[in-house]
Order: structure tokens, then sequence, then C-alpha cells
């Protein structure tokens, strides 16, 4: 995040960063602005507990002459408003009259907090004409840590500067910049001038786009909902979570949706929708948790399929909701019709795999399935096992990657890293995707191999210089997540998740823009799996300390929480689906969470991984 950002929006009026007392020149406050349509966000449960987890954290810089939001002073009336939901309605005091520059920031900030109720109206009364006319609140709404307030003061030139602790950022497609640390937090100072209109009273006339919004405010404003596209073969959807308006959530999700996927998507997905179907105002009607979608009447001129497509993704996407049971589609006043039939992941995706006394088996109990003796594997020191979606396994023996398909007796090699001998190293661990295509990295080098042992390498720029480390798919193969370091000095280690492009035969042919998750990284952090369609897991230290990992879950495009982990843990795997996570510590245990506590599941099955649902 850029530290010191100021868009200076008002400078027509304002000298730069200064107080201007010029009653001739600058005309009283006018009216605050009709309504403006913007995006609110909502936040899932899991979210709400992660800016809870995140709020601890230093404060803010230091200012000369400053002064918290005030926490005592004169008490003024406001009347309690209830929204069509429910919900209580947020509302702000209008500028006291005679009121100092910090006061009148203040109370903006305030202001800021209660508008997504009253659209801003009372935040631009603390705004000049020219900078209420400039001033877009929903260019980006900075979220700060609710453990200390906004440091509010002047600054050399005679502005007032406010210094936050930041935990994200929200900007107009929805889409959440969170901490550029582990720790979820950057310094952020925003510069406000302010001169006096033709009352002599002081009104800011140069500020910030967007607004800035205490952590646990987002829950009352904004909702983490998924957006729902589809693989470039049609049968799966690719979710991407994105947070929009509480107040009408449901417009907010259609237009986004109609908006496309964001660019780190893009390239790897599709879409039957675009903005050209975008409905017209009041085209989005939610009724009896029923939600009526009515999109622009030359969309009836599509194919039948493509007309199936976008009823699916709508109905996906709305059907979330909360308080959304149905969806109909209308073009114009012709019905879309029935969705077409995507297959979800599964959420009994199969048993874990795992090593048993050499040979590859499925479950862990007693009665668990072998899917490959040591006599097949030709070895009995195979590493790693994966199960493909047709039943075909892979292992690790050495520096090479092994293949038993279903019916063979004997595994065959299908890719190989240096000397017969040099061990496993120089391999990850496989991952099977639902293409008929597995994917490992050699000696850091990202690289899938197809079922007639073609390698497709898979490099990209932004992993020039850089070894792979860990990685992990997603459930429908259209995203991987990376660990991936710059080579030598093993530094500067980051994670990243990228859409997977592939040709028309579903072969992989490189990967996306990526899209960092730095609150999946950071110093002592290891283990990476997806452990839901929009969420990863890492390891990483236990606040606890003494030797503890906690299993740390990253929304991808959103925030972390955390689920204290077990001591001398060494290796994590999750279902993609439901979220279990099973962990393997240094005596090579396995546990599984039940409830709050963590129990043995068995010594005796080791390298787990989760195939694919």
């Amino acid at each position: 995040m850029r530290h010191d950002e100021n868009a200076r929006d008002g400078r027509a009026a304002a000298r730069d960063g200064a107080l201007i007392r010029d009653s001739d020149r600058l005309d009283g406050p006018r009216a605050p602005h009709p309504p403006r349509n913007r995006h609110d966000a909502v936040v899932s449960r899991r979210a709400v507990l992660a800016l809870s987890a995140l709020t601890a954290g230093g404060g803010a810089a230091a200012l000369t002459a400053c002064a918290d939001l005030p926490t005592s002073g004169e008490v003024t009336s406001s009347d309690a408003v209830s929204s069509r939901s429910g919900q209580l309605v947020q509302t702000a005091a209008r500028p006291r009259d005679g009121a100092g520059p910090e006061e009148i920031v203040s109370g903006f900030l305030r202001a800021c907090i209660a508008g997504f109720s009253d659209d801003f109206a009372t935040a631009r009364i603390f705004l000049h004409r020219v900078a209420s006319e400039a001033w877009d609140p929903s260019a980006i709404v900075r979220a700060y840590t609710g453990t200390t307030a906004p440091v509010v003061g002047r600054d050399e030139s005679g502005a007032v500067r406010v210094a936050v602790e930041l935990v994200g950022s929200i900007d107009t497609d929805g889409v959440l910049a969170a901490g550029p640390s582990a720790g979820g937090t950057s310094g952020y100072t925003a510069s406000y001038s302010l001169a006096t209109d033709g009352l002599g009273q002081w009104r800011i006339v140069d500020l910030p786009s967007g607004v800035l919004l205490p952590a646990g405010s987002l829950s009352t404003n904004f909702v983490a909902t998924s957006l729902y596209f589809l693989a470039p073969d049609r049968k799966r959807f690719v979710p991407e979570l994105r947070w929009l308006p509480r107040r009408d959530l449901a417009a907010a999700a259609v237009e986004a949706l109609l908006d496309g996927p964001g660019d780190w998507l893009a390239t790897g997905t599709f879409s039957a929708l675009s903005d050209g179907m975008m409905p017209a105002d009041g085209g989005v009607v939610l009724e009896d948790e029923t939600v009526t979608v009515t999109l622009d009447a030359a969309t009836a001129g599509l194919g039948e399929q493509d007309r199936s497509l976008a009823v699916a993704q709508l109905s996906a996407t709305l059907s979330r909701i909360e308080g959304v049971s149905s969806v109909v589609v209308m073009a114009g006043d012709e019905p879309m019709g029935e969705p077409a039939s995507i297959q979800e992941p599964d959420a009994d995706g199969g048993a874990v795999v795992g090593l048993s006394a050499g040979a590859v088996v499925q479950g862990t109990s007693s009665t668990r399935k072998t899917l490959a003796t040591v006599q097949a594997l030709g070895t009995a020191q195979a590493r790693y096992p994966a199960l493909g979606p047709d039943g075909t396994v892979y292992a690790l023996s050495a520096s090479s990657l092994l293949r038993l398909r279903p019916g063979e007796s004997a595994a065959s090699v299908i890719a190989s890293v240096g000397e017969a001998d040099a061990g496993a190293g120089g391999l990850l661990p496989p991952v099977a995707d639902r293409y008929g295509w597995v994917w490992t990295a050699a000696d850091g080098a990202l690289t899938s191999v197809g079922s007639l042992g073609q390698r497709a390498q898979l490099g990209a720029h932004w992993l020039e210089g850089r070894e792979v480390t860990a990685m992990d798919l997603s459930a429908e193969s259209a995203r991987l997540v990376l660990r991936h370091r710059s080579r030598g000095d093993g530094g500067d280690e980051r994670v990243s998740v990228a859409v997977v492009v592939r040709a028309d035969d579903g072969a992989p042919t490189g990967l996306g823009e990526p899209l960092p998750l730095p609150l999946a990284a950071g110093s002592g952090v290891t283990g990476l799996a997806w452990c839901d369609p929009v969420n990863v897991a890492v390891l990483a230290p236990g606040e606890a300390g003494q030797g503890t990992l906690d299993i740390r879950y990253v929304q991808v495009g959103g925030m972390k929480t955390s689920v204290a982990g077990t001591q001398g843990a060494k290796a994590l795997v999750a279902d993609r689906v439901t979220g279990a996570a099973l962990l393997t510590d240094e005596r090579g245990q396995v546990w599984q969470r039940k409830g709050a506590t963590w129990r043995v599941l068995t010594t005796e099955v080791s390298d787990l991984s989760y195939p694919l649902p």
C-alpha cells in the first residue's frame, strides 16, 4: 500500500496542504449531492473473525499537536433509524458552529462511518462545495485497526493530517487488498486542507478520495460474497470473492458479475454474462426470498447454451446470499429458462490418500483400501502419493515421478530430475488435476505432465529468477496457489494465487498474473493447501509459542483467521471443499481436530494428500 496518499480532488479551491481563510473567494456549503450508486461490502462470519484478529497492532505515527477523535464533550441527540432489513442505521452529527479545523476533520470521519446509511449526505456538509463535487466516497474504503483511533493533528504547513494503521482496503470493484504483512497492518497518513466559507465556518476543501472506516464497521456495511464464473470447458464454477454492499447486495452482486472476473482471473475463466446485458434501474428485485433479475431484452438473442450458462452463473451467485431461496432471470419480458447443469465439487470427494508400509492406501482406519502395492510401485521407498480423478496413482521415487493407471500391474516413470539416486528433493509432492495432468515442481521450476508423458513448462514472467517451494490446485483445477522465493539466497518468499491458462483440450499452457497473498507468507510459515473454494491454509508460528504451529486460514481476496494447531506440527493437508485439515507432527503422528481438541488419528499412514473432488 502506498503511504501518505492524498488524492487532491479539491485543487481548484485550495492551496496545497494549507488552511485558507478567504471568505470572499469561497461560497458557503451547498446542499448535499443526491444519493450515488456504490458498492458496499458484506463480510462472511469467518471474515468477521479475521477482522477481529487483525485489530491488534501498533499505534499511528505521532503528529504535532495531535488529538484523537473526541471521547468527551457536548452530548447531542440523534434519532435511532431502522433500515428495511431491521438493522440499526447509524447517524452522525452535523458540524458545530465555530468548530476548528481538527474538530471538522474528526466530525467528517465520524460522518463517513455513518455514511452508508445516508449516502454520505451528512459527511458532505463538512466539505466545501468544490470538494463535495470532486469527492468520491466509493473510490476506496480503507479499514483501520479498532485498537487505535485515528490520530488527528496539524502538520508543519497547517494542514490537518490523519494517521491510522490499515488492515486492508476495498476498491470500487469490491476487491479487498489486505495488509502487506503477516500482522496485516500498514501505516497510512491522509492530509486535509481547510478554508472558511462565506459564513466564517471551517470546511474541508481538499481531501483524499474514498473513506476511512474502523475494521469493525466493515461487517456492518460490507459482505464477502463469491461471484461465480466458469472454467474454460464450462463444466465447473470458479468462484471469486468480492466485498459488496450489504445494502442492495443482490443488485451489487449482479452488477459485479456482469462486469466480469478480476484481471488476475480473466485469462483462465469464461463468463456467459457481459456488461452489455446490464439491467435497467430496478432490474434486480428481491421479494419473498426470490430474486428476479431482468436483463436487457437483447439477451434473449443469445444461443441456448449461453442463456443457460448465464442463468447458472446468476443463480449460483445470488442463491448463496442470505435470504435468497430462488432466482428468476428474465431477458426483457421473456424468461431466460433453466440454468445449465454445472457440476459442484463433491463435499465427499474421497478419503485421504497416504503411504502405509510402502503401499499407497486410501483412508486411515483399519479398513483402508490399498491403491498400489509395493510390488506394483517397484520400490518400497515411494513418497508423497496422489490420486487422480480417474483412479490413477502418482508417487515420487527418488528423483522420479511414478504413474500407475487403473488395471496396470506396474508403475512407469513419467518424469525424472537429475541423477536417479539424487533423492526426491528435486520434486515437489504431485497434485493430479481433473484434465489428466499431474503437477509438480522440478528443481523449483513448475512442471505439469500429461497422460502421454508430455511435459508442460509453466513459466511465467513473475516466476523468472524464482523457485517454487510449495503448491496446490483448487478443487476445479482452475487456480494454483504457490509459495515461491528468489533463487540463490532463498529470500523474498511470497505466496501467490494464479489462474491456470489451458488449451481447448485442457492442456495447461501458462499462468495468469499473480494475486499476492501476503497474509499467507511470513517468517516461519510452512505448509500450503486449499481448504475450501476461497480459502487457503498454512502453518504459522503459534501465539502460544512452545513449538506450536497454528493453522492460518487466508481468504483469496480477503482476511485471515487462525486456529491453534499441535506441538511439533510439520505438515498440513486439507480437504478442498469442506476445509477439514490434518496435521502430521515430527513423530509421524497424524492429528485430526474434533471440536476444539486435536486427537491422534493414526500413526500408520504418512505422506498424506486429499484427491480433488
